[in-house]
């Protein structure tokens, strides 16, 4: 608490000078930056920003249209031409303008891997920003300070510092790797027990299958749906029951054991849990077009007017939020295998640390836009462009609450989630330092009657919860503690590394090659395609993997484990 009271100060102290009149003086050219403010620039000073942030809070970040983007302008005078895309496309368009030499001066939100800084870096794309001392300023170096792992993370394998940092110190994020959601009303109104190991959960799913629950006189019950871009998850969340298995935003199945590179995709446990998955499929509990269905596909389908699907394999909720089937579906524990074992849904504790903006080297003011970026991590102007305004979206906490995790809130919100003002915001794609004490400092609203629709499902607190501002940090927080018993231990996953080039480039040629391999092959071992208990198909998949370079990642990686 101590480090969080002194990072708030130093912000504090940072936006009074600014606000304060904490421009450069007159001596000063205009347009340079003063260690430790933002000055407003005289000369017409304008940085073009690629972000992929376009959805359904944000539909423009034009300054016409996107009062956060109005106060960033009118409060710095820098102007902002944006190019703006959805995050389902960012990264196509990305790669694209890189490659043709067409790219704008910051990359807003791009939380690229040391690889991608190594190689944009090497290829003059990105800015070195080792020549403007980022940790003068005061916001980024509170955040610094308090996650020193950071350096790591912004750095390429030059050792040289291409991107700026931030922070998502979210527990319900490095807990979303390999996740279930099951549809708490028919297990509520049957008085059904949900399953606690591999074989509890097949007769949970066949008992869907055999049951009308939704009681439409159709037999069209789906006991497990996923769309194809979730097929890591599904398969995940059922390994989980045979070994550890690791699944984060950088590695399926790479994992280490006692400091050793292991792939567990080759593990006879990875086997059996193709096998469990394979024989939900021979009995029809696996909606077959989960392997083409898109992500709206599957939306659609938790949306139908009738509740259809039992278990969605996903990791965040398919369906809408806020909305009736959002509130009514939960997350489902992880489940024991035949031996046990039982793991939980979390990734590697360095998940939540980020690589943010990125200056490229068409960046006329490189400096004054680390002094931009700073200051967009100012408490207040953080919180507008998470939800918007103060007074509107948020406001200061109410004397005696509690925030989450029941300490002294920070802020409390004023509006449901996802019911922020259109275009009032960035919807959390601006740059932000989200400590754990920022996230779990919200203020929590009606906790008892949140606890009590989590314990009951009772009906009548359904539309009361989705009212409450505060209820999805609550059930976010409450359902990834209920996982933290079945962690999986970090010594398990590879800490961040930096390879060098020539790694990096064959790490990147395998991956390219093993990657798609790995969900056609699992796809077919599931759908029967291939005879997941034949030992020539599985020892052929084998084969393919050493073929295309598997063996050469394991040791390529194992040069850099300490």
């Amino acid at each position: 608490m101590k480090k969080l009271l002194t990072f708030f100060l130093v912000i504090l102290v940072a936006f009074s000078a600014f606000a304060g009149g904490g421009q450069a003086s007159q001596s000063q050219p205009s347009g340079t930056v003063a260690k430790g403010t933002l000055p407003l620039t005289k000369d017409n000073v304008t940085f073009t920003v690629f972000i992929a942030g376009l959805g359904n809070s944000v539909t423009s970040f034009s300054y016409n249209d996107n009062t956060f983007t109005k106060r960033i302008v009118d409060t710095t005078g820098i102007k902002l031409d944006f190019i703006a895309v959805s995050p389902a496309d960012a990264r196509t368009r990305l790669n694209a303008m890189l490659a043709s030499s067409d790219y704008p001066d910051l990359l807003m939100k791009q939380d690229l891997s040391v690889g991608d800084l190594s190689y944009w870096g090497s290829q003059g794309v990105f800015q070195s920003l080792d020549n403007y001392n980022i940790t003068s300023w005061p916001n980024i170096k509170a955040m610094m300070d308090e996650y020193p792992q950071l350096d790591k993370v912004i750095r390429g394998a030059d050792g040289k510092i291409y991107g700026l940092p931030a922070v998502n110190d979210c527990l319900h994020c490095v807990y979303s790797y390999g996740r279930a959601y099951y549809y708490m009303p028919w297990a509520r109104d049957n008085n059904k027990k949900l399953p606690e190991t591999i074989a509890e959960l097949t007769d949970y799913l066949r008992w869907i299958q055999n049951t009308d629950l939704n009681k439409n006189g159709k037999k069209d019950e789906i006991p497990i749906a996923f769309s194809a871009d979730q097929l890591n998850q599904a398969v995940a969340y059922v390994a989980k029951a045979y070994m550890p298995f690791v699944l984060t935003a950088n590695y399926t199945g790479l994992a280490l054991n006692k400091g050793k590179v292991w792939e567990q995709y080759r593990e006879n446990e990875f086997r059996q849990a193709l096998a469990t998955m394979a024989s939900w499929y021979k009995e029809g509990l696996i909606a077959p077009n989960s392997f083409t269905m898109t992500a709206d596909q599957a939306r659609a389908l938790a949306h139908n007017d009738d509740p259809l699907v039992g278990i969605f394999f996903a990791n965040w909720s398919p369906a809408r939020q806020p909305s009736d089937r959002w509130m009514e579906l939960f997350q489902l524990k992880p489940v024991a295998g035949p031996a046990g074992v039982r793991y939980a849904s979390n990734a590697d504790p360095w998940s939540i640390l980020k690589t943010d903006m990125i200056i490229t080297t068409k960046c006329k003011n490189p400096e004054l836009a680390v002094g931009l970026y700073d200051y967009l991590l100012n408490f207040d102007v953080q919180m507008e462009g998470y939800i918007g305004r103060k007074g509107e979206a948020w406001d200061s906490p109410d004397p005696g609450a509690l925030s989450l995790m029941g300490g002294n809130p920070l802020y409390k919100i004023l509006v449901t989630f996802h019911g922020q003002r259109i275009n009032g915001s960035w919807d959390q794609y601006n740059p932000m330092a989200q400590t754990k004490e920022f996230r779990l400092g919200e203020q929590a609203k009606d906790v008892d009657i949140v606890k009590k629709w989590w314990a009951t499902g009772d009906p009548s607190l359904r539309d009361v919860c989705m009212a409450n501002g505060s209820y999805n940090e609550q059930n976010n927080f409450y359902q990834s503690n209920q996982m933290i018993p079945w962690a999986i231990p970090d010594e398990y996953f590879i800490p961040p590394v930096v390879l060098n080039d020539a790694d990096n480039d064959r790490v990147s040629e395998i991956n390219a090659v093993i990657t798609p391999y790995q969900q056609l092959a699992w796809s077919e071992f599931i759908t029967g395609r291939r005879d997941i208990n034949s030992d020539t198909a599985w020892n052929a998949y084998l084969a393919d993997l050493d073929r295309m370079g598997s063996k050469d990642l394991v040791t390529i990686y194992q040069k850099y484990i300490k």
